[in-house]
Protein backbone atom coordinates (compact mmCIF):
# COMPACT_ATOMS: atom_id res chain seq x y z
CA UNK A 1 0.00 0.00 0.00
CA UNK A 2 1.45 3.35 -1.09
CA UNK A 3 0.79 6.56 0.83
CA UNK A 4 0.78 9.91 -0.95
CA UNK A 5 0.27 13.47 0.32
CA UNK A 6 -1.60 16.32 -1.34
CA UNK A 7 -0.58 19.42 0.68
CA UNK A 8 -3.54 21.63 -0.27
CA UNK A 9 -7.06 21.16 -1.66
CA UNK A 10 -6.21 23.65 -4.42
CA UNK A 11 -3.69 21.09 -5.71
CA UNK A 12 -6.02 18.12 -5.55
CA UNK A 13 -6.58 17.86 -9.34
CA UNK A 14 -2.82 17.27 -9.73
CA UNK A 15 -2.80 14.49 -7.12
CA UNK A 16 -6.05 12.64 -7.80
CA UNK A 17 -5.49 8.90 -8.31
CA UNK A 18 -7.86 6.20 -9.45
CA UNK A 19 -8.86 3.43 -7.03
CA UNK A 20 -7.44 5.24 -4.02
CA UNK A 21 -8.67 5.87 -0.47
CA UNK A 22 -8.71 9.65 -0.06
CA UNK A 23 -8.37 10.74 3.56
CA UNK A 24 -9.35 14.35 4.23
CA UNK A 25 -7.48 15.67 7.25
CA UNK A 26 -8.04 18.93 9.15
CA UNK A 27 -6.42 18.28 12.54
CA UNK A 28 -7.10 21.79 13.97
CA UNK A 29 -10.03 21.03 14.04
CA UNK A 30 -12.70 19.92 11.59
CA UNK A 31 -11.73 16.30 11.02
CA UNK A 32 -10.98 15.81 14.72
CA UNK A 33 -14.38 17.27 15.57
CA UNK A 34 -16.25 15.11 13.05
CA UNK A 35 -14.62 11.93 14.30
CA UNK A 36 -15.43 12.97 17.88
CA UNK A 37 -19.08 13.54 16.98
CA UNK A 38 -19.36 10.09 15.41
CA UNK A 39 -17.55 8.50 18.36
CA UNK A 40 -20.15 10.09 20.63
CA UNK A 41 -22.93 8.51 18.59
CA UNK A 42 -23.99 11.26 16.22
CA UNK A 43 -26.12 9.46 13.63
CA UNK A 44 -24.52 11.19 10.65
CA UNK A 45 -22.73 14.34 9.57
CA UNK A 46 -23.71 16.24 6.44
CA UNK A 47 -20.66 18.29 5.37
CA UNK A 48 -21.42 21.36 3.25
CA UNK A 49 -19.07 23.94 1.80
CA UNK A 50 -20.95 27.17 2.55
CA UNK A 51 -22.55 28.78 5.59
CA UNK A 52 -25.59 29.62 3.45
CA UNK A 53 -26.21 25.95 2.70
CA UNK A 54 -25.70 25.00 6.34
CA UNK A 55 -28.22 27.58 7.51
CA UNK A 56 -30.76 26.55 4.88
CA UNK A 57 -30.47 22.84 5.66
CA UNK A 58 -30.70 23.55 9.35
CA UNK A 59 -34.01 25.34 8.84
CA UNK A 60 -35.50 22.64 6.60
CA UNK A 61 -34.40 19.46 8.40
CA UNK A 62 -34.36 18.16 11.94
CA UNK A 63 -30.60 18.57 12.28
CA UNK A 64 -28.14 20.22 14.56
CA UNK A 65 -26.21 22.92 12.74
CA UNK A 66 -22.45 23.23 13.24
CA UNK A 67 -20.81 26.16 11.48
CA UNK A 68 -17.43 27.82 11.90
CA UNK A 69 -15.49 30.47 10.08
CA UNK A 70 -12.01 31.68 11.08
CA UNK A 71 -12.10 29.50 14.26
CA UNK A 72 -15.38 31.08 15.52
CA UNK A 73 -18.89 29.60 15.70
CA UNK A 74 -21.35 31.27 13.28
CA UNK A 75 -24.21 33.10 14.96
CA UNK A 76 -26.98 30.90 13.48
CA UNK A 77 -25.39 27.59 14.56
CA UNK A 78 -25.92 25.50 17.69
CA UNK A 79 -22.36 24.14 17.52
CA UNK A 80 -19.00 25.40 16.37
CA UNK A 81 -15.81 23.51 15.55
CA UNK A 82 -14.51 22.71 19.02
CA UNK A 83 -14.47 18.94 19.73
CA UNK A 84 -15.22 19.67 23.40
CA UNK A 85 -18.74 20.75 22.38
CA UNK A 86 -19.55 17.35 20.86
CA UNK A 87 -20.35 15.35 23.97
CA UNK A 88 -22.48 12.22 23.95
CA UNK A 89 -25.31 14.19 25.54
CA UNK A 90 -25.14 16.91 22.89
CA UNK A 91 -24.96 14.82 19.71
CA UNK A 92 -26.08 11.23 20.34
CA UNK A 93 -28.69 10.14 17.81
CA UNK A 94 -28.59 13.44 15.91
CA UNK A 95 -27.77 14.35 12.32
CA UNK A 96 -25.41 17.32 12.09
CA UNK A 97 -25.09 19.75 9.20
CA UNK A 98 -21.45 20.79 9.34
CA UNK A 99 -19.41 23.51 7.66
CA UNK A 100 -15.95 24.86 8.47
CA UNK A 101 -13.39 27.18 6.94
CA UNK A 102 -11.20 24.47 5.41
CA UNK A 103 -12.19 20.88 6.21
CA UNK A 104 -15.62 20.61 4.64
CA UNK A 105 -14.43 22.48 1.56
CA UNK A 106 -11.75 19.81 1.10
CA UNK A 107 -14.42 17.11 1.20
CA UNK A 108 -16.40 18.93 -1.49
CA UNK A 109 -13.35 19.32 -3.75
CA UNK A 110 -12.38 15.65 -3.55
CA UNK A 111 -15.97 14.58 -4.23
CA UNK A 112 -16.16 16.85 -7.27
CA UNK A 113 -13.05 15.20 -8.72
CA UNK A 114 -14.39 11.70 -8.28
CA UNK A 115 -12.71 10.33 -5.16
CA UNK A 116 -13.77 6.68 -5.16
CA UNK A 117 -13.61 6.16 -1.39
CA UNK A 118 -13.56 9.23 0.83
CA UNK A 119 -12.64 9.03 4.50
CA UNK A 120 -12.18 11.65 7.19
CA UNK A 121 -9.07 11.10 9.29
CA UNK A 122 -7.54 12.50 12.45
CA UNK A 123 -4.85 11.46 14.86
CA UNK A 124 -7.58 10.30 17.22
CA UNK A 125 -8.62 7.51 14.78
CA UNK A 126 -5.38 7.04 12.86
CA UNK A 127 -4.76 3.30 13.19
CA UNK A 128 -8.39 2.33 12.58
CA UNK A 129 -8.28 4.32 9.34
CA UNK A 130 -4.96 2.77 8.35
CA UNK A 131 -6.28 -0.76 8.96
CA UNK A 132 -9.40 -0.07 6.92
CA UNK A 133 -7.36 1.09 3.92
CA UNK A 134 -4.97 -1.85 4.21
CA UNK A 135 -7.89 -4.29 4.30
CA UNK A 136 -9.39 -2.62 1.23
CA UNK A 137 -6.11 -3.13 -0.64
CA UNK A 138 -6.04 0.44 -1.89
CA UNK A 139 -3.36 3.10 -1.93
CA UNK A 140 -3.92 6.17 0.25
CA UNK A 141 -3.96 9.82 -0.73
CA UNK A 142 -3.95 12.15 2.27
CA UNK A 143 -5.62 15.45 1.42
CA UNK A 144 -4.37 18.04 3.91
CA UNK A 145 -7.04 20.72 4.32
CA UNK A 146 -4.59 23.48 5.28
CA UNK A 147 -5.74 27.06 5.73
CA UNK A 148 -7.35 28.99 2.87
CA UNK A 149 -5.34 27.12 0.24
CA UNK A 150 -2.04 27.24 2.12
CA UNK A 151 -0.29 24.24 3.63
CA UNK A 152 -0.58 23.52 7.36
CA UNK A 153 2.06 21.65 9.30
CA UNK A 154 -0.30 19.60 11.46
CA UNK A 155 -2.33 18.30 8.50
CA UNK A 156 0.70 17.29 6.48
CA UNK A 157 2.24 15.57 9.52
CA UNK A 158 -0.75 13.24 9.58
CA UNK A 159 0.59 11.67 6.38
CA UNK A 160 3.94 11.24 8.11
CA UNK A 161 2.32 9.58 11.11
CA UNK A 162 0.30 7.30 8.84
CA UNK A 163 3.40 6.29 6.87
CA UNK A 164 5.37 5.71 10.07
CA UNK A 165 2.67 3.40 11.44
CA UNK A 166 2.21 1.63 8.10
CA UNK A 167 5.92 0.93 7.74
CA UNK A 168 6.29 -0.16 11.37
CA UNK A 169 3.42 -2.62 10.96
CA UNK A 170 4.39 -3.82 7.47
CA UNK A 171 1.18 -2.46 5.92
CA UNK A 172 2.54 0.12 3.48
CA UNK A 173 5.08 2.80 2.73
CA UNK A 174 5.60 6.48 2.01
CA UNK A 175 5.45 6.74 -1.77
CA UNK A 176 6.32 10.35 -2.59
CA UNK A 177 8.79 12.98 -1.42
CA UNK A 178 6.24 14.96 0.60
CA UNK A 179 5.14 11.91 2.58
CA UNK A 180 8.74 10.82 3.16
CA UNK A 181 9.64 14.27 4.50
CA UNK A 182 6.64 14.27 6.83
CA UNK A 183 7.45 10.73 8.01
CA UNK A 184 10.99 11.78 8.89
CA UNK A 185 9.78 14.91 10.73
CA UNK A 186 7.28 12.78 12.64
CA UNK A 187 9.99 10.35 13.74
CA UNK A 188 12.34 13.11 14.89
CA UNK A 189 9.89 15.55 16.49
CA UNK A 190 6.49 13.97 17.15
CA UNK A 191 6.55 10.44 18.55
CA UNK A 192 5.20 11.46 21.96
CA UNK A 193 2.24 13.72 22.67
CA UNK A 194 4.46 16.20 24.49
CA UNK A 195 6.80 16.39 21.52
CA UNK A 196 3.87 16.96 19.16
CA UNK A 197 2.44 19.77 21.25
CA UNK A 198 5.83 21.49 21.54
CA UNK A 199 6.66 21.08 17.85
CA UNK A 200 3.31 22.30 16.60
CA UNK A 201 3.18 25.22 19.02
CA UNK A 202 5.21 27.05 16.37
CA UNK A 203 2.62 26.40 13.66
CA UNK A 204 0.44 29.15 12.24
CA UNK A 205 -2.86 27.47 13.01
CA UNK A 206 -1.86 26.79 16.62
CA UNK A 207 -1.36 30.53 17.01
CA UNK A 208 -4.81 31.18 15.55
CA UNK A 209 -6.34 28.80 18.09
CA UNK A 210 -4.48 30.51 20.93
CA UNK A 211 -5.65 33.93 19.77
CA UNK A 212 -9.25 32.67 19.66
CA UNK A 213 -9.09 31.00 23.08
CA UNK A 214 -9.01 27.38 21.87
CA UNK A 215 -5.49 26.33 22.89
CA UNK A 216 -6.98 23.73 25.27
CA UNK A 217 -8.16 21.68 22.27
CA UNK A 218 -4.62 21.08 21.00
CA UNK A 219 -3.55 18.08 23.16
CA UNK A 220 -6.79 16.29 22.33
CA UNK A 221 -6.39 16.97 18.61
CA UNK A 222 -2.83 15.59 18.72
CA UNK A 223 -3.64 12.42 20.70
CA UNK A 224 -3.39 9.08 18.93
CA UNK A 225 -6.12 6.44 18.62
CA UNK A 226 -8.68 7.64 21.13
CA UNK A 227 -11.58 6.42 18.97
CA UNK A 228 -11.22 3.17 16.97
CA UNK A 229 -13.67 4.03 14.22
CA UNK A 230 -13.55 4.75 10.51
CA UNK A 231 -15.40 7.82 9.21
CA UNK A 232 -16.51 7.35 5.58
CA UNK A 233 -18.63 9.41 3.23
CA UNK A 234 -21.71 7.55 2.00
CA UNK A 235 -23.45 9.79 -0.52
CA UNK A 236 -23.82 13.17 1.15
CA UNK A 237 -23.29 11.89 4.72
CA UNK A 238 -20.33 10.98 6.86
CA UNK A 239 -20.97 7.77 8.83
CA UNK A 240 -19.04 5.69 11.35
CA UNK A 241 -18.23 2.21 10.03
CA UNK A 242 -17.31 0.79 13.45
CA UNK A 243 -19.12 0.94 16.74
CA UNK A 244 -17.19 2.65 19.52
CA UNK A 245 -16.86 0.13 22.36
CA UNK A 246 -17.39 2.77 25.05
CA UNK A 247 -21.01 3.14 24.02
CA UNK A 248 -22.05 -0.41 23.16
Amino acid sequence: MNIYLCPSPELYPLYHRLDCCVIVVDIFRASTTMVTALAHRARSIIPVASTEEAERLGQSADCLVAAERDTRRCAFAQLGNDPAEYSYEAVSGRDIVFTTTNGTRSITISQQHGAEELLVGAFINLNATLEHCAAAGRDILVLAAGWRGQASMEDMLYAGALAHQAEKRGLGQAADDATRMMRDLWRVHCLSLGERVRYLSESEHYRRLVASGFADSVPYCLSLDLHPLVARMEGDRLLALNEHPAYT
